[in-house]
């Protein structure tokens, strides 16, 4: 085996320690729970919910009512001429939610035409979380294709005369002409535009901590001395950090999307949207693109993560450090998410395209809406970055110090930092 692979070895099992292990499963394993959760409320709002009726009217209203509740809903309960004290309790005792009361004059009120049938609804909730609420709530929902089927019958009106307007709705989206309502288009876009966006930037800033905790620990149990006595090229050695770092963040990275990714598609409560034509979905190529953005990011990081780390003296120390970082990946992204970079004033601009980290989050904004040059620029861009970056580590490993810490004119700031 070679040196390059011992030492990528020694720095992967160094990184699958418990105390960042730990951490990794932690926050999939939320998501997960979340995007059960969510689920399992979605599921309970899709079956048929468990309601008492008190009929204390025999109208033909009153009847039209109860047989829309009789295929919309579960009626646990029926009852006539008792207390809703007493409904609430046998719905209960049967499974039920919510009790709906028709009082004797439901169908003289709607008769007369003077004002509109009234009905009373008790809902019981015991359960303050999402799934109860939602859930207690489904019982009273049938009342208005009730509402609909008794308007029919007493005016003898067309479900159109019912419901005289209609709108269909189209949106401009950057001179694309797309059948879809401003909220459609969010809804379906929310994924690529926020989804995407963040997970990227927990990749990056979680891919810089491991080294830069790495880098900590090494200085404080003073390994790196011993490391470095090793007749290894420096050289090597960054690249196997380098190396072992991205194989363990992007693992990171795979199991944080995946869970994320779960998580967002149990928000969707159904279609979610109102379809996009193609030139609004990434393809193989267009996601290829955005794999390759990543990766260099990624090296980036790791690469800064190492220049920084040499100068942590220890594991918390190497925590602060890694802020810089966090900062300059994180802020991009919230630009991208939250507007359009061409919205900006020029200087702002100028600072935001000069961001290497600004790519990935840009990149499916951009490559949805037919840009691609930016990003194939910013690639070419984050190639130089990224290579300057590995070029400066290398140096910095180079010399003497990665063994002093001596950062020169920051050692001030780094030293202040870490206090």
């Amino acid at each position: 085996m070679s040196d390059f692979l011992r030492l990528v070895r020694k720095e992967a099992r160094e990184l699958l320690r418990p105390r960042y292990i730990v951490p990794i499963l932690v926050v999939p394993i939320v998501f997960l729970a979340m995007g059960q959760g969510f689920s399992g409320v979605e599921d309970g709002a899709n079956e048929e919910p468990a309601v008492g009726l008190v009929m204390n009217d025999s109208g033909r209203y009153a009847d039209l009512l109860e047989e829309t509740y009789d295929r919309r809903a579960n009626v646990t309960y029926r009852g006539a001429n008792v207390s809703a004290e007493t409904a609430i309790e046998e719905t209960r005792g049967s499974g039920g939610k919510t009790v709906i009361v028709v009082p004797r004059n439901f169908t003289e009120r709607i008769e007369d035409g003077a004002a509109p049938g009234r009905v009373e609804t008790y809902t019981v909730v015991d359960n303050l979380g999402i799934a109860g609420i939602s859930s207690a709530g489904a019982g009273t929902a049938p009342l208005g294709e009730a509402s609909q089927v008794i308007a029919a019958n007493a005016t003898g009106a067309p479900p159109g005369q019912l419901s005289p307007i209609t709108a269909t709705e189209t949106s401009i989206v950057r001179g694309e002409r797309v059948d879809a309502s401003p909220s459609s288009i969010n809804s379906d876009l929310f994924g690529q535009l926020f989804f995407v966006p963040v997970v990227i930037v927990v990749v990056i800033v979680f891919s810089g901590q491991m080294v830069m905790n790495s880098m900590g620990i090494e200085n404080e149990n003073k390994t790196m001395e011993t490391l470095l006595t090793m007749p290894v090229a420096r050289r090597t050695i960054v690249a196997a950090k380098l190396a072992g770092s991205a194989v363990i963040g992007l693992f990171a990275a795979g199991l944080l999307a995946g869970s994320m990714f779960y998580y967002q598609s149990s928000l969707s409560f159904g279609d979610g949207g109102g379809g996009l034509p193609a030139q609004f979905s990434l393809g193989p190529a267009e996601y290829a693109l955005i794999g390759v953005s990543v990766f260099l990011a990624v090296v980036a990081a790791l690469a800064m993560a190492l220049c920084l780390g040499i100068f942590a003296g220890d594991q918390q120390g190497a925590q602060v450090l890694v802020l810089p970082i966090a900062f300059v990946a994180g802020a991009p992204a919230a630009v991208t998410v939250f507007t359009d970079i061409g919205a900006l004033s020029l200087p702002l601009q100028a600072i935001v395209y000069a961001n290497p980290f600004t790519y990935p989050s840009l990149a499916p904004k951009a490559l949805l809406v037919g840009d691609p040059l930016v990003i194939v620029g910013g690639t070419v861009y984050q190639l130089v970055f990224a290579a300057a970056m590995v070029g400066l580590a290398v140096r910095l490993f180079g010399s003497d110090r990665v063994v002093t810490g001596d950062a020169g004119r920051l050692s001030d700031i780094f030293e202040s930092l870490q206090r």
